[in-house]
């Protein structure tokens, strides 16, 4: 199992977190890769691992506000006919840009994190995995 290098300026869980925003899933091998993700972006740049962990924070101040509002993605529609339960999102407002910004924020991390295994070649986050042939 990979080790996070905090002296790189991660702090531990970030891997973790990351995987979360990035809608991945939690398991024993996203986990490592991401870890040795971030190692290697340590590498890479310093700047770009506050940028990381900066979104992080933001993302969390998006969910806390979510919260607040009282808010799922579920939630904030209108009913609009009763015989069938038709639903029809509510047009503006505050969740709608909490939305917009988790999503600025899951991409920025797909572009940062283009080099990953779990980063498909097109920007899309992907549950598979990569055979390397050796």
């Amino acid at each position: 199992m990979a080790t996070l290098n905090t002296s790189l300026g991660w702090v531990a869980g970030d891997a973790e977190r990351i995987l979360l925003v990035l809608d991945l899933g939690v398991s024993r091998y996203t986990v490592d890769q991401m870890t040795f993700d971030c190692n290697e972006l340590g590498s890479i740049s310093s700047s770009l691992v506050a940028r990381v962990r900066a979104l992080l924070d933001e993302y969390d101040d998006a969910i806390s506000i979510q919260k607040g509002l009282g808010v799922s993605e579920d939630s904030g529609k209108t009913l609009i006919k009763a015989d069938v339960l038709e639903w029809e999102v509510n047009k503006g407002g505050r969740f709608e840009a909490v939305l917009l910004e988790r999503g600025r924020i899951s991409d920025e991390l797909i572009k940062i994190f283009a080099f990953s295994t779990l980063i498909s070649p097109m920007g899309v986050r992907s549950n598979t995995t990569s055979l390397v042939r050796s």
